[in-house]
């Protein structure tokens, strides 16, 4: 039987008991006025923010580089999450990346929802740090460490307090701005390792646990994309496509433009085609042995044709991406040059996606069968 922390136990526990319980009580005799609301959104906007573009993005994956003082803030709002420094954060879940889906994975699925949830948060357990050198030697992150629960319960209990004492309402201000947003943070930030490795479908990388589920991406801005992430972590994106809503993303591409941020890594198009495709074929061979053995040639003869047309389509995609890097890094001869580049690249885009969406319908015909 697992051994728990009471002392993380009881915390976890009052955290969401005072935020939901103590703000109705408080809200019912006292009412509610404009800026505990706001403060609530304010709060969970900056912390989630923190954790998404700074912990993870910023720190874990080095998805990009920042300006010290967007580290700075990045850290500051983070640690107003109250869910560990960076240095911790970041070693569980780089480990988490290593080891998915196995027994030293710290919050992994395969032990249960309340376990991935919040049960590993609060086994009692002997902490251990590892595979963070790189950020042992940030400044801001030694300053955070050594500092870190004064910094956490300054931003997360006191700085709402003080803020409530300036409207006149210092309890409802803590209620709403400390206990109550901690509660949502903590639980849609839960979310991403529970949820997210539950439900949701897997686009990019269908033999692992990890699942993209886009309404969860509204919950932690932009982190419920969660199998695109586990496939392709360094990218600076979890949501890909332009509708997709992922406001860390477009905060690190809008900081670009005034070179706060810098070295921005992204993912090759021709590669997450090709892994929608590997992860399409890989679920057609758990699907062709089961469908009636009258059409099950007729299929199998279809997969290996496309499998080969993607194959073919890929192989010719690569070599020009290669060509094409050369290319824009020693300069185009003109304009009319690069204008063709570029369209060559649209035109095998566009032959590698069509090969895919005949694939995808092939697919559904293969399951219908079943």
């Amino acid at each position: 039987m697992k051994k728990y922390s009471w002392s993380m136990v009881i915390a976890l526990s009052i955290i969401p008991l005072i935020g939901i319980v103590g703000t109705s009580i408080y809200t019912y005799y006292y009412g509610i006025v404009w800026q505990e609301p706001v403060l609530m959104i304010l709060g969970w906007l900056l912390s989630g923010m923190g954790i998404t573009f700074g912990y993870h993005r910023l720190f874990a994956h080095k998805s990009f580089k920042a300006h010290p003082i967007i580290q700075f803030i990045a850290m500051i709002c983070g640690s107003a999450a109250l869910q560990n420094n960076v240095i911790k954060w970041c070693s569980d879940h780089r480990l988490h990346h290593r080891k998915l889906d196995t027994k030293d994975d710290p919050y992994s699925i395969k032990e249960g929802f309340f376990h991935a949830h919040i049960g590993w948060i609060i086994e009692d357990k002997v902490t251990e740090i590892e595979g963070v050198n790189d950020l042992q030697n940030n400044p801001i992150l030694k300053f955070q460490y050594k500092y870190y629960w004064p910094i956490a319960i300054g931003t997360s209990f006191i700085l709402p307090l003080i803020i409530g004492i300036y409207y006149g309402r210092p309890f409802g201000a803590l209620l709403w701005g400390g206990f109550l947003r901690l509660t949502l943070v903590h639980h849609f930030t839960f979310f991403i390792n529970s949820l997210c490795h539950y439900v949701g479908n897997r686009p990019f990388e269908s033999n692992i646990s990890a699942r993209d589920s886009w309404w969860v991406a509204y919950l932690t801005f932009g982190e419920g994309f969660h199998n695109f992430h586990h496939k392709f972590q360094w990218d600076y994106r979890n949501g890909i496509r332009w509708y997709d809503f992922d406001p860390s993303k477009w905060m690190i591409k809008l900081l670009s433009f005034f070179k706060l941020t810098k070295d921005i890594r992204k993912v090759d198009d021709f590669r997450i085609l090709k892994a929608r495709f590997n992860s399409m074929y890989h679920k057609s061979q758990d699907f062709l042995p089961k469908i009636p053995s009258r059409i099950k040639n007729t299929y199998e003869a279809k997969v290996s044709r496309l499998y080969k047309q993607a194959s073919d389509a890929y192989d010719k995609w690569y070599q020009f991406e290669l060509d094409f890097n050369k290319i824009k890094r020693k300069g185009f001869r003109n304009k009319s040059h690069k204008k063709s580049m570029y369209y060559q690249r649209k035109v095998l885009k566009m032959e590698y996606a069509s090969i895919l969406n005949t694939f995808s319908v092939l697919l559904m015909s293969i399951k219908n069968s079943i």
